[in-house]
């Protein structure tokens, strides 16, 4: 189809990337020994957005997206108080999760609802489930008064996941959340290799989402064996579905930044007819054939 040609995905993705990226700052909010629902928060207002496509329809999205112009939809979305933080796709036939922040604190899950699946949303034509996060999210810096910047990139790889609790296990789960040193807990997972940039338990009370970001590239295989195993941050606790965040996407700032070096050698690669490890390779074949 459509989007399996190169040049419509990575024109796609280059304009996604350019319009609707932040440059990430966490809020972290006190903890509580619950998890409150709410219907609008008072200090924030975001939405998840879990994505899937209608039968048949992956083609007509993607080709769709070669004619948009996303720099002047971020900023008509900004302007109308409804923005798209993250668009964070798994596949070209999803599913894809966006996280949305709404300027008006009052404004509720039917009216989000309505407009994600209405003529002025990019996703009126997808299958929309609408999680509202509730007020203990540790979410991005709001997009108001200012438009986020662009964010630096990952010499890793993006995931985002949700967990669903297993059976009876939600409430020592946020009986832990009162007691957890969250600084040293995010300094134990940097020290694996991981970062936690979002934490999103949402008014469903069984589903949580979160974005992690991992220091070297990784499989799905590879990090749901961190998420799942010993080292995670909660095992046992959760059912997890992971997903890689494809390239291109909108993903929260680097923790673990492309170092200047590996930006350097990446673009003399893209220059050169041979990759570096086949100049070594045949250099090492030249010395031995001396």
């Amino acid at each position: 189809g459509i989007y399996n040609h190169p040049s419509v995905i990575n024109a796609m993705f280059s304009l996604v990337t350019g319009s609707l990226s932040l440059n990430v700052g966490l809020r972290a909010v006190a903890p509580s020994r619950t998890a409150p629902s709410r219907t609008v928060a008072p200090s924030m207002n975001y939405y998840a957005v879990f994505h899937n496509f209608k039968p048949g329809k992956a083609d007509e999205f993607w080709g769709a997206m070669g004619d948009v112009d996303f720099a002047a939809m971020a900023e008509a979305q900004h302007e109308a108080g409804i923005y798209n933080h993250y668009f964070m796709p798994s596949d070209v036939e999803g599913p894809i999760m966006c996280l949305w922040e709404c300027k008006d604190k009052e404004m509720g899950s039917d009216d989000f609802q309505a407009f994600i699946d209405g003529p002025e949303s990019p996703a009126a034509d997808l299958m929309n489930k609408v999680y509202p996060i509730n007020g203990m999210g540790v979410t991005p810096s709001s997009a108001w008064p200012t438009m986020p910047a662009a964010p630096t990139k990952s010499s890793g790889s993006f995931f985002w996941v949700k967990h669903t609790f297993n059976q009876g296990e939600a409430p020592a789960f946020w009986e832990s959340m009162a007691t957890i040193d969250m600084e040293a807990f995010a300094a134990a997972n940097k020290e694996k290799g991981f970062v936690n940039h979002l934490f999103l338990p949402t008014t469903d009370p069984s589903t949580v989402f979160c974005v992690w970001e991992s220091k070297a590239p990784m499989t799905v295989p590879e990090f749901t064996a961190f998420i799942d195993g010993p080292e995670g941050p909660s095992p046992g606790t959760f059912a997890n579905a992971a997903y890689a965040v494809m390239e291109g996407g909108t993903v929260p700032s680097a923790a673990f930044p492309v170092s200047w070096l590996d930006e350097t050698v990446a673009k003399i690669e893209e220059l050169l007819p041979l990759k570096l490890d086949d100049i070594v390779a045949k250099l090492k074949e030249f010395q031995a054939a001396k």
